[in-house]
């Protein structure tokens, strides 16, 4: 009685609160920070959402609705927006409350960091050309400006914009700020021009001309932006490709003035091959088929066609050289600089067939002189590409094996160590499946990209790739000494740190599992803007002038509303309040809990715990896992109804409480690896008093049903278990075909399954970590979801295992949503799985009424 009259004041989390709950949709922050926009959703997708957009002037001004509007965005520098209702596009200034009809009815963008609004709308016919008016409106000052007769045209980072204009039967290659100074970079007879591009640094580029009355524009010609100069480069009459198969696409290429080859556009003069397999009752498959090419044929009813042929153009040299024949390699790695001395060829042919046990493919890696078009090969048999540097100087590698970062070295044809100059790992030790990349990864290229920055768990490290210094680390030591993980973002990817005064990072503290907000001066210094070890910590938008930002702060009691702040988070408001029904709600606690697993290593877990959680008492406890859950310590849990796992607020607030313990596998082992985790953690909880046995019940899906249904052959300290859609039969399972045409092996010898070798290897032990094997040893009532229509496990798996329980008397019951797949989708299904869970759980660590069903 204790826990419901504590917490009787506070309602359980139920159908009302699966109904109420909404999560932000959609936010953005002008450009000077001074309001926000965001819209909400419900969380249950059978409710209908309104059509709204609220606009708050921050920190905490005027509240603004828009209702059915659609494409409302910030624009300018100040307090405008734009936005469209019934067709009609409108101008607001959110200051003023002035609003203006748009009258264009063409597409019309906002110059980012400026007060511009552009659009073009065609010339009126002027002789051959298709030429257009380029239309620049001031929102602050009212003013237009426009360019007249242009063919084509770019706006560039700097705001200018370089375009091509016809006068008569002249053309001008011109650039400047619109209203402003144009500089003409070229001028000549308009129907001798072809077409332009841009270099990626935005300074220069190249453009086509016709020459002598040729048919085709056939010479190329540098520009520059920076002293706008012009220099001839060739003449396509010159490029022999000796090829009659194909022919040259004779276009512009955004080339660097030091760019020493182009990667020449061809096109195949041949018919293209049909492709499609012919339809027939019989299916031959060969064992030396590709899974990819038999992937195709499953999903797309076609064959795939072998690479086409690839051409380099020696500019220097005046020579075309051939890189590669049709179908030699897959990919071509060519740098998007065009100052280079080489490129790599990769061919996935050799190990086609493989991808069915190995699920990436690996690789042989051939380096191709550029100036020869001779190929070398220089590693067999690897996962993974080298990737260029943006300069297309250096090439670098993770070599998996090694667990090492590797640079190539053209003169002694090989790729060789850089990352053991780095005192610490460059590969993360946690990821413990073949198939998931260990490496910690490359944050970008400093030094004109003769130095790469790579990531250990917690810093950035600089090596010098032309030898010239001593590693050091980028971020000082900071990350190790705290603890805290640096990284740039979700990818870690940030390119070109030479000009970046200051960069801003996700911290991520290992002892807290808490996400913070770091920056990165150019002097390599990190300072901490702002982190609790209590949320997470999110950046959602930075406003263009950097004076602010739109954050996060999340828990698992806090709801992710957002918050406004100076760029340096020294003035902080909260802006949203989207769920405040929560505090109706028994919601309880989430803490980290450590102790010894079974062979020896400390191990962690979540713990959620409920409102005013006595620890006298013991509690039920459901034990809810699948790999690692602690780095997820402070992630907000929504209520939701079930597709296939347990709600955990739902649990918490009648009384429960959830445990998630880490997993940490053993290859060739994973049955053990689990028990080895989950069994002392569930010890541990006993120990401390916070349960005991027969209150104990566990659920896990899919990976962690199969987990579930191999605990309890070797366990009876839980009194119930649920088996969400698992393998209970390795040895069944391992040969199988997965919807995607892949055959399931991979999962075994690569994967979550953590065999690590094939089953005709170790079947002895494919045996051991099947539960179908070891049923017998079975003394928890089971209870199997599996559904009948799953692509990712097959229905057969959940059938044998209750087919086994109820050979050998054992209670088992099997549910099978009979349309549904891995999980459910639809809300009845979903609705009616969760009610049934609840009684489960209810009836075997409660004492509950048992339910009709059962």
């Amino acid at each position: 009685m204790g826990i419901h009259s504590l917490s009787a004041q506070k309602k359980a989390v139920d159908d009302s609160a699966y109904q109420t709950w909404k999560r932000i949709n959609s936010k953005s922050l002008s450009y000077n920070g001074k309001w926000m926009s965001y819209s909400t959703v419900f969380q249950d997708e059978t409710k209908e959402n309104e059509k709204q957009i609220i606009i708050l002037e921050t920190p905490k001004g005027k509240r603004l609705v828009f209702d059915k509007v659609n494409d409302l965005k910030f624009i300018g520098k100040k307090d405008w927006i734009q936005y469209s209702k019934n067709d009609t596009v409108f101008l607001q200034n959110l200051k003023t409350g002035v609003k203006k009809l748009w009258k264009t009815k063409h597409y019309t963008n906002a110059l980012e960091g400026t007060d511009i609004l552009y659009y073009t709308r065609p010339e009126a016919v002027k002789g051959q050309f298709f030429l257009q008016r380029l239309v620049c409106y001031n929102l602050e000052t009212n003013d237009s400006v426009s360019v007249n007769n242009i063919k084509s045209s770019r706006f560039l980072r700097n705001k200018a914009i370089v375009y091509v204009q016809i006068e008569k039967d002249k053309i001008f290659l011109k650039h400047g700020i619109p209203g402003g100074k144009q500089q003409t970079v070229y001028s000549g007879n308009a129907a001798d021009f072809g077409d332009f591009q841009l270099n990626g640094n935005e300074d220069g580029g190249t453009f086509t001309l016709r020459e002598n009355n040729n048919a085709d524009f056939n010479r190329v010609y540098y520009f520059s932006l920076k002293d706008n100069s012009v220099k001839p480069l060739f003449n396509y009459d010159d490029v022999k490709l000796n090829n009659p198969g194909y022919s040259i696409s004779k276009t512009a290429y955004g080339l660097n003035e030091n760019s020493n080859f182009i990667q020449l556009l061809v096109n195949s003069n041949k018919r293209p091959e049909n492709t499609q397999i012919a339809k027939s009752g019989v299916e031959i498959w060969k064992s030396n088929q590709g899974a990819m090419e038999r992937r195709q044929e499953l999903l797309r009813n076609s064959k795939t066609l072998p690479s086409e042929q690839k051409f380099l153009y020696d500019l220097k040299n005046n020579k075309v050289i051939k890189a590669a024949s049709t179908g030699e390699f897959d990919q071509v790695a060519i740098p998007e600089s065009g100052n280079f001395k080489g490129v790599f060829g990769i061919d996935k042919k050799p190990y086609t067939v493989e991808v069915d046990w190995t699920f990436n493919e690996r690789n042989d890696i051939y380096w191709i002189d550029a100036s020869t078009g001779k190929s070398t090969k220089v590693v067999s048999g690897v996962f993974g590409n080298p990737s260029w540097n943006p300069q297309g100087t250096y090439a670098v590698m993770y070599d998996g094996k090694q667990k090492a970062w590797m640079v190539f070295d053209s003169a002694a044809m090989q790729f060789k160590n850089i990352s053991s100059q780095i005192p610490f790992p460059v590969s993360d030790s946690n990821v413990d499946m073949a198939s998931a990349n260990t490496a910690y990864g490359i944050a970008g290229w400093l030094n004109n990209g003769n130095t790469i920055v790579l990531y250990d768990q917690f810093d950035m490290w600089a090596i010098d790739l032309t030898n010239q210094k001593a590693a050091y680390t980028v971020t000082n030591g900071f990350g190790r000494k705290n603890k805290i993980e640096l990284r740039y973002s979700e990818s870690g990817y940030i390119g070109d740190l030479d000009h970046r005064k200051s960069i801003t990072l996700i911290g991520f503290d290992i002892e807290h599992k808490s996400k913070g907000v770091y920056k990165l001066t150019n002097n390599n210094s990190v300072t901490k803007v702002f982190a609790n070890p209590d949320y997470n910590v999110r950046i959602e938008a930075v406003s263009g002038d950097n004076t602010s930002v739109l954050f996060t702060k999340e828990s698992y009691t806090v709801f992710q509303d957002l918050w406004w702040a100076t760029s340096s988070f020294g003035s902080q408001q909260k802006m949203t309040d989207i769920n405040p029904q929560q505090k109706e709600y028994a919601w309880g606690t989430s803490k980290l809990v450590t102790w010894t697993s079974l062979s020896g290593k400390e191990n962690q877990g979540n713990l959620y715990l409920p409102d005013h959680y006595d620890s006298t008492k013991t509690y039920p406890v459901i034990v809810h896992f699948y790999e690692k859950h602690t780095e997820d310590l402070n992630a907000y849990q929504l209520p939701e109804v079930s597709t296939s796992n347990i709600n955990i607020p739902s649990y918490i607030s009648r009384g429960y409480i959830v445990f998630q313990p880490d997993v940490h596998y053993t290859y060739g082992d994973p049955g053990n690896s689990v028990y080895n985790d989950v069994i002392s953690g569930v010890e541990y909880l006993i120990a401390k008093g916070i349960t005991e046995k027969g209150k104990i019940g566990i659920q896990g899906h899919s990976f962690g049903g199969y987990e579930t249904s191999f605990l309890i052959t070797k366990s009876d300290v839980f009194s119930c278990a649920i088996v969400g859609s698992g393998v209970s039969n390795f040895t069944s399972n391992y040969p199988v075909m997965r919807s995607n045409g892949i055959s399931t092996m991979f999962k075994y010898e690569a994967d979550q399954y953590r065999m690590g070798s094939s089953l005709y290897d170790n079947l002895d032990g494919y045996i051991k970590n099947s539960p179908l094997f070891s049923v017998k040893n079975i003394k928890t009532p089971v209870l199997i979801f599996h559904n009948e229509n799953d692509r990712a496990v097959p229905y057969q798996e959940g059938q044998s295992l209750f087919f086994a329980l109820r050979r050998l008397g054992k209670p088992a019951l099997l549910l099978n949503y009979k349309k549904e797949g891995h999980t459910l989708e639809d809300d009845a299904n979903k609705k009616d799985w969760t009610i049934k869970m609840q009684q489960y759980f209810d009836y075997y660590l409660k004492g509950a009424a048992k339910p009709d069903w059962m």
